[in-house]
């Protein structure tokens, strides 16, 4: 089995910046695709200059923790404040399923309206890998629309629920630290077969974002890395194919298993460096696991912070 890579920059549409950086990752080849939020500032800005690059994959990133709904906030209420803007990623609230399912589908609903289809379905701030509600709701929403939905490193066991497609594998880590490139080059030589998705954050810094994110200048670190030669010459050298998310409409109609697995781990190369976060960000890092199809092994990643 070949071994192929999705190099996804999140949040496009979060700022005019965040699409300017996004997009230079992507013609330097070190991305193969981005996730578009559609409430966001950035929003008309990402879909005007996504007109002139029309391989490029864009899915969708589903938000419900960022800035106001599309929906009337009114109809929504377990999702939003007073002032009618969503809850922050940090609050403990139970969502109503309803809700959800209506800002989802608004949300779809507006990406549909830019006369693209989007390539994906993911999640700001790992909705629907830390909410199995939301997994479940979003995985019957990929399966109705016929995308692939981004794996979750949590297995959500839902009973004859739909399995949507997705990738073998996914990693989730940073990089905008000094190592982080060597960390990126080591992630690709140690790539097991099948389809993996490689998440990152890359951008420029602007005052739109400042207003919105505490994540800023570690995206301008990231972007660095990812506009790095020697991400395409490496994936060349190891035989690794570049893939979007559109390349899985040419798999073979045959659902993912999602049981749960007892995931077998390896030892950490010691050679490699440690990541050592920016002093700016001190968010607590959380140990997260690299989830395969069953039958096949698991791994663990380095270090992630959530953005």
């Amino acid at each position: 089995m070949s071994r192929q890579v999705i190099i996804n920059a999140d949040d496009f549409g979060l700022s005019p910046a965040i699409n300017e950086g996004i997009i230079k990752a992507y013609q330097a080849g070190g991305i193969t695709s981005t996730s578009m939020m559609v409430n966001m500032p950035g929003f008309e800005h990402a879909v005007c200059s996504a007109r002139s690059l029309p391989d490029l994959g864009i899915g969708l990133h589903f938000n419900l923790t960022y800035g106001y709904p599309v929906s009337d906030p009114g109809s929504i209420p377990t999702l939003v404040k007073p002032d009618g803007s969503f809850h922050n990623g940090n609050s403990a609230l139970v969502r109503d399923p309803a809700d959800i399912t209506k800002e989802l589908n608004a949300q779809w609903n507006r990406f549909i309206a830019t006369s693209r289809y989007p390539a994906h379905l993911d999640s700001h701030h790992l909705l629907h890998q830390n909410d199995p509600m939301i997994y479940q709701i979003m995985a019957e929403k990929a399966f109705r629309e016929n995308v692939p939905l981004r794996r979750s490193q949590i297995v959500h066991s839902i009973p004859n629920g739909p399995i949507p497609r997705m990738t073998e594998t996914i990693l989730l880590d940073t990089y905008g630290d000094n190592e982080g490139l060597q960390r990126l080059l080591h992630h690709l030589v140690s790539l097991p077969e099948g389809i993996t998705e490689i998440v990152c954050h890359p951008g420029y810094v602007d005052d739109v974002l400042r207003g919105i994110s505490e994540w800023t200048d570690i995206r301008e670190r990231e972007l660095t890395v990812f506009m790095n030669a020697e991400i395409p010459r490496t994936m060349q050298a190891l035989n690794i194919l570049p893939i979007s998310y559109t390349a899985l409409k040419n798999l073979p109609e045959e659902p993912c298993e999602l049981q749960a697995l007892q995931p077998r781990i390896q030892p950490i190369d010691k050679k490699m460096p440690r990541h050592v976060p920016h002093r700016k960000v001190k968010r607590k890092r959380k140990t997260h696991r690299l989830i395969r199809k069953r039958g096949t092994k698991s791994r663990v990643s380095t270090r992630r912070t959530q953005k």
